[in-house]
């Protein structure tokens, strides 16, 4: 990892932490080396859990989820004992993919040579394969992943050794409770590509300090001014009274947005939550991941809810995709390195830009 980016004697310097009164922001560096992209991907983002899916969405045996995370092409899948899986979508034979898209399948089946496995990853067929000489099944049984479900999210680790799924997002099914996140029906996925690097995204998602300012429609949806911030360990809470039940959202209660480290969100709200996972493309790029479940057992009325939350929605990220790419540009310019943390509106920045400087702090010793 020393051979991608050029430790230099500031970041040892900008990795220190500091009170929030005294903290300065990360340094635009951070944001732009290329470098330091392959860093954030592979030593702190692949080791990490990562949002897939939902359970229901692989409901019976066949049933497959085909998705590309963080360069990885994977495939989930039920298995006929009931479970799910997940495989690395490369066969063993030349590379090509198990599965182009999401469906169902009595098997798995390279679209390559039609080299075929069962549901639980092991080769069952070769064609063709008679002539060669020391070729065994047995070593052909397709990499597998860590897979872990909560409350029916499915979530996927690429390094095998990060602290369990439940102890990752402890404590969020209870500071929501009554709301009750087994209840949610998937119903939507919207993906934008946005021209920033993926903390940039994160930076914006970490406070409301700029809700008035960029999001003049949402201001008007939450209390603003019962708006509150807690640091959980490695997870934020931000905590939102919605000014009232008359809004595209369908409900009244609270808004509560979570951001858990390094790159997921879940906002929310009585009857609704929508989770959000950023994923790094390069330096300067990155995708914002957003499905949308609802609890709601009436057609019409699921229709409605469904309408009104994704415009609403669709909304607030362009308007912020507009700003987070304007701050993009600002980081490359070459005018701005650093700037001051607000003490009152920025606690959540200041605690997801310690938990990078954590991390980062780690990573360079582990190569002295």
């Amino acid at each position: 990892m020393d051979t991608i980016y050029n430790w230099q004697p500031d970041d040892i310097k900008d990795m220190e932490l500091r009170p929030i009164e005294l903290a300065e922001t990360i340094p635009a560096r951070w944001f732009t080396a290329p470098g330091f992209d392959l860093i954030d991907r592979e030593e702190v983002l692949a080791r990490s859990w990562q949002y897939v899916g939902h359970e229901s969405q692989v409901a019976n045996p066949g049933d497959h989820i085909v998705e590309e995370i963080l360069g990885r092409p994977i495939l989930l899948v039920r298995n006929h004992s009931g479970d799910i899986l997940c495989f690395s979508n490369v066969c063993r034979h030349r590379g090509g993919p198990l599965a182009l898209k999401s469906g169902s399948a009595r098997m798995l089946r390279c679209a390559y040579h039609a080299w075929t496995y069962d549901l639980d990853g092991r080769l069952l067929g070769a064609p063709r394969f008679d002539g060669v000489q020391n070729f065994e099944k047995n070593n052909c049984t397709l990499l597998r992943y860590r897979l872990e479900s909560y409350q029916g999210f499915l979530f996927v680790n690429f390094s095998g050794d990060a602290p369990s799924l439940e102890k990752h997002l402890h404590g969020i099914k209870e500071k929501i409770a009554p709301i009750s996140l087994l209840n949610m029906k998937f119903q939507s996925r919207v993906v934008y590509k946005v021209k920033c690097n993926w903390k940039v995204y994160i930076d914006n998602y970490m406070e409301g300090y700029h809700i008035q300012q960029v999001h003049p429609k949402l201001a008007k949806i939450l209390d603003v001014s019962g708006y509150k911030t807690t640091i959980e360990d490695q997870k934020v809470l931000q905590y939102g009274p919605l000014a009232s039940d008359n809004n595209p959202y369908h409900t009244g209660g609270a808004a509560y947005y979570y951001q858990v480290f390094p790159n997921l969100m879940l906002n929310i709200m009585p009857g609704r939550v929508q989770i959000n996972s950023i994923l790094p493309l390069d330096a300067d790029h990155c995708l914002t991941v957003f499905d949308l479940f609802l609890d709601e057992a009436d057609p019409e009325k699921l229709k409605s809810r469904l309408k009104d939350d994704l415009e609403v929605s669709d909304l607030v990220q362009r308007e912020d995709i507009d700003i987070c790419e304007q701050v993009q540009k600002g980081l490359k310019s070459g005018s701005y390195n650093k700037g001051r943390i607000c003490v009152q509106e920025e606690l959540g920045v200041w605690a997801f830009q310690n938990n990078l400087r954590k991390a980062y702090k780690k990573i360079f010793e582990q190569l002295r």
